[in-house]
């Protein structure tokens, strides 16, 4: 693929895109070809590096807006026959409900995910809490007869709390920190699944 090529491909695949950002977008990117060439790079080799232009574009749609995409996806007035339009309006009371059944199945999906791993992240932490409670407090018990018992057996208790407290908070922050990325990565993989719906296939 040549450098007129890669440009009349990724042109086409960018036509939901406005105008402006569509000529900003075509404009840095053959910046970047020119680079390449001037590097000493074949324009087939620059191609190649700079990757599939369907998929640059795909990329570079889901970055738009929401209502952007849903605006540029719906088909001019007059551009639809009107046996098309009956259908689609006829058959809103099918194509509806299910569209926004499969939309609340995978959300509740995703939801319960999330709210399943942060539970664990929050029951983990307070039984490592628990732990540096417990070993604080049974000493504390110890001494005021609170707790009655062998001072040696409550004593090694309380060490070993202790011991597992301090090894358990080594990965609280860790897990948070995991799992705010992992929720942050899921909620961006949704909303990019819901706005690849509305971006255009290349013919």
């Amino acid at each position: 693929m040549n450098k007129q090529e890669f440009l009349d491909k990724l042109c086409r695949a960018l036509a939901q895109m406005p105008l402006e950002e569509r000529e900003r977008q075509l404009g840095y990117y053959e910046e970047l070809f020119d680079d390449m060439l001037e590097d000493g790079m074949s324009e087939t080799e620059a191609a190649a590096k700079l990757g599939d232009p369907s998929k640059i574009a795909a990329e570079l749609l889901t970055a738009l807006p929401l209502g952007t995409l849903v605006k540029s996806s719906i088909p001019p007035k007059g551009s639809l026959s009107a046996l098309t339009v009956v259908l689609v309006v006829l058959g809103f009371p099918l194509w509806f409900p299910l569209l926004l059944s499969a939309f609340i199945v995978v959300f509740s999906l995703l939801f319960s995910l999330l709210v399943t791993l942060w539970a664990f992240a929050v029951s983990y932490a307070a039984v490592v809490l628990s732990l540096g409670v417990s070993a604080v407090a049974a000493p504390i018990g110890l001494v005021s007869g609170m707790i009655s018992g062998s001072p040696l057996v409550i004593i090694g208790a309380s060490l070993a709390a202790a011991g597992l407290c301090v090894l358990g908070a080594l990965g609280v922050a860790p897990l948070f920190r995991g799992l705010a990325r992992l929720s942050a990565a899921i909620c961006r993989a949704f909303w990019r699944g819901v706005k690849s719906i509305f971006i255009k296939k290349e013919n």
